[in-house]
């Protein structure tokens, strides 16, 4: 008898409690919605659908027509920003302490923290060879300052730059290489684990962010070039704090996981039509 009024008592009180803490997760989903947009994550993820059809392109003459076109298809709605928003507020909610989120809005949101996000969303259109080459040959008549460049470099490592520019190469060439392994017959199909070990040796991991953080620099030059030196000391010092890195750590996390689930989401995409028609 005392188990069962034990065991009425913890139902009862999961009932009372579950309201409580579903409203919490909608809170902490809301909050992580909100430092999404306000981080300017959003900019960055609209670009990757593009950014896959280009990788697509370079197979065009090697492949079908049609098999590109249902490739940059694959991709688009494997890599729909819509899609990733979800998953990478998700993740953000999950690896955040909604008093750190709300923290991290409160510098976002302030001026320093604005001026710097939109320095970062402008650059996501602009930041092409021509013009990063540009830039950097306009620069070379103006005096040296080493207090900036410090403070570059800081921010590329303070930011995991290196770790998410690796996510975002290494997610689009796996999805292209899982969707052309989709267009195989099965027996021919390497699959995932396989098709990563394949692009682990082609580009190896180590080279690869080797090949980041000594061209990171220039493209951060780049991307705050209208960015004050106080502004950029300010943003420094945000992302050198320990709530900087919590977050830093959590976007980086974010990122790597929807990036990953969506190009593997691809060959998905690629197999659903035909099992449609079976």
């Amino acid at each position: 008898m005392n188990a069962t009024l034990r065991l009425a008592g913890a139902v009862v009180a999961l009932a009372l409690f579950a309201p409580a803490a579903h409203a919490q997760s909608k809170e902490e989903l809301e909050l992580a919605g909100r430092l999404y947009e306000r981080a300017g994550l959003d900019a960055q993820v609209k670009s990757i659908p593009t950014e896959f059809e280009q990788g697509v392109g370079d197979y065009r003459g090697r492949v079908p027509d049609e098999t590109i076109a249902a490739l940059a298809e694959a991709g688009k709605r494997s890599f729909a920003p819509e899609l990733l928003r979800e998953e990478i507020v998700r993740t953000l909610a999950q690896k955040l302490a909604a008093a750190d989120v709300r923290q991290v809005l409160a510098w976002l949101e302030g001026e320093v923290g604005r001026r710097v996000v939109l320095a970062e969303e402008g650059a996501v259109g602009s930041m092409t060879q021509e013009n990063v080459n540009a830039f950097l040959e306009s620069e070379k008549g103006k005096p040296a300052n080493p207090k900036r460049a410090a403070l570059l470099a800081g921010l590329v490592k303070a930011t995991n730059a290196v770790e998410i520019g690796a996510s975002f190469i290494e997610a689009i060439s796996l999805g292209v290489a899982v969707g052309l392994d989709a267009t195989q017959p099965a027996e021919k199909r390497i699959g995932v684990p396989g098709l990563r070990a394949r692009l682990r040796a082609a580009v190896p991991p180590r080279g690869l962010r080797a090949d980041l953080s000594a061209s990171l620099p220039a493209l951060y030059a780049y991307m705050y070039r209208g960015v004050a030196d106080a502004d950029l000391a300010a943003y420094a010092k945000f992302n050198d704090s320990a709530l900087g890195q919590r977050y830093n750590e959590a976007v980086t996390l974010a990122l790597v996981k929807a990036l990953g689930g969506a190009s593997v989401r691809v060959g998905d995409m690629l197999d659903a039509p035909k099992k449609e028609k079976v």
